[in-house]
């Protein structure tokens, strides 16, 4: 019975993850270029607890559900057209790349813009990077970028898109909404088969109706394992009630 307590309390732990982070989706259904998250889980066994004082009298606990890693979901959102020519959008895996005052971020976020300089920039402020660092567009003239991310002003090329491809959404950690960053030991390559479509932005790859469906079977799963644990609880009590009475 001990067991099984354990065994439910883990399965609540996972549930409240999971509808942390199916909260956290919807709330951001409507940010440009958002990501969202998804829990990963793995069985934990005896050989988790080799670093645990465990009493014998609640006996080994054998399996249960546990968090084992949070991965970003990199399927891409819907693009919605805005005729914006510093807006932009990227395909697959990939992600531009801006400088932010603590260090390079990761972003699919594309609604750029000029500073005051005429550098490009995002709403943040944060210069979006080209392979000559930061770019400037001169004299604030009129912007082209093709397909492959060269940047053009007054008909000459003057940089390209700095471009980060990441393999797997384990490869990388949110930051906010929408940057992201490469977690240590992680190696992001150069953009492989990039696809830049100008005057379009990426939206969310959130689809509500999915992210509720998942809410209510967290919620049934969590109160299910509510009832077994009361369950299991009372009977534990009447055990030992009754073993108090034998004399």
């Amino acid at each position: 019975m001990i067991n099984g307590i354990y065994l439910a309390t883990s399965g609540m732990n996972v549930e409240q993850k999971r509808m942390d982070i199916l909260s956290n989706n919807l709330a951001n259904i409507n940010s440009t270029g958002f990501k969202k998250k998804q829990a990963d889980f793995a069985v934990f066994n005896e050989r988790l607890f080799k670093n645990m004082s465990v009493n014998n009298v609640l006996g080994i606990i054998t399996s249960g559900p546990v968090t084992e890693s949070i991965s970003v979901n990199l399927s891409e959102g819907p693009l919605k057209m805005t005729g914006n020519p510093y807006d932009l959008a990227i395909n697959g895996n990939n992600f531009f790349v801006v400088e932010s005052g603590n260090g390079e971020l990761l972003t699919r976020d594309g609604c750029f813009g000029l500073d005051g300089e005429n550098f490009l920039v995002n709403q943040d402020g944060y210069h979006v990077l080209g392979d000559g660092g930061r770019i400037n567009i001169t004299d604030g003239g009129e912007l082209y970028v093709d397909t492959a991310g060269n940047i053009f002003t007054g008909g000459m090329i003057i940089d390209k898109l700095r471009v980060v491809s990441v393999e797997n959404g384990r490869d990388i950690q949110t930051e906010s909404s929408s940057y992201f960053k490469l977690k240590d030991g992680a190696a992001g390559a150069n953009g492989a088969g990039v696809v830049i479509k100008q005057g379009f932005l990426e939206t969310s790859n959130v689809n509500g109706i999915d992210e509720m469906v998942e809410i209510i079977s967290v919620m049934r799963s969590y109160e299910a394992s509510q009832k077994a644990i009361k369950m299991q609880d009372e009977s534990l009590s009447k055990v030992v009630n009754e073993t108090g009475k034998v004399s």
